[in-house]
């Protein structure tokens, strides 16, 4: 019974913070709502990388139907860029150091929170800021769409 009771109160927990609470994000500083709140971005931002992971696809899938002009041929160029930027610094990197870094590290050190939570808090507070920035500076006309390695 004791159980039950507890794995109702922690439902109760994540639903409370994640959909009744609308400045959760900005006040929390535990180590595992961050790292839920890691997750979710990881997750929000990794679909956006998918979606131009599919437009990449669609594009190579046919020879003669072709989704970017034939006037905006570095399109392409700047597609590939901008999934492979997103995917490894908007992806993964959050999702595995972020999420399951701040969720499961402290359990296993056996410490009750991470030494500077509130550092913790504003760095997941700068990633969506920093997403915007990264989307906007390869969105220019003639920017540097190098493929993921970033060679000029």
């Amino acid at each position: 019974m004791d159980r039950i009771l507890l794995i109702h109160l922690q439902a109760s927990y994540i639903i409370y913070f994640f959909v009744f609470n609308r400045y959760a994000l900005i006040t929390n500083c535990n180590h595992k709502t961050l790292g839920l709140y890691y997750l979710w971005f990881s997750f929000l931002f990794g679909s956006y990388g998918f979606l131009l992971s599919v437009i990449l696809r669609t594009e190579l899938y046919s020879s003669s139907l072709r989704i970017i002009a034939q006037e905006n041929v570095n399109l392409y160029n700047m597609i590939f860029t901008i999934h492979g930027i997103i995917m490894i610094f908007f992806n993964i990197m959050p999702g595995l150091f972020g999420g399951f870094g701040n969720y499961f590290l402290p359990i296993l050190c056996g410490s009750p929170e991470l030494a500077y939570p509130r550092i913790n808090s504003i760095s997941l507070l700068l990633q969506p800021i920093a997403f915007i920035l990264v989307i906007l500076s390869t969105a220019a006309e003639f920017g540097g769409g190098t493929g993921w390695t970033l060679y000029p």
